[in-house]
């Protein structure tokens, strides 16, 4: 795997275990995750503009790929039970 990727799978990992007390994504309806990973682009468009200098962009771009990543599990999962 290439280490970019390692990388960034690490920062998704450490800000999914950041925010384990939210609980699963499970239970989130796909409007709702799809609504928040619109919010974290938004907030990754603010960081990379310097609008917001305590946002970090690259763990931004960790938040907006966790949210994608949320929402294709379910996908994922709800595809295998339907067969």
């Amino acid at each position: 795997m290439r280490p970019a990727v390692i990388e960034h799978a690490e920062r998704m990992e450490t800000r999914l275990k950041e925010n384990d007390h939210k609980g699963g994504w499970l239970t989130c309806s796909f409007e709702y995750l799809l609504e928040r990973l619109r919010e974290e682009v938004d907030e990754l468009d603010t960081a990379l503009n310097g609008y917001d200098l305590d946002d970090d962009p690259v763990i931004e771009a960790a938040d907006v790929a966790n949210f994608a990543m949320m929402i294709a599990d379910k996908y994922v999962r709800r595809k295998q039970r339907s067969g």
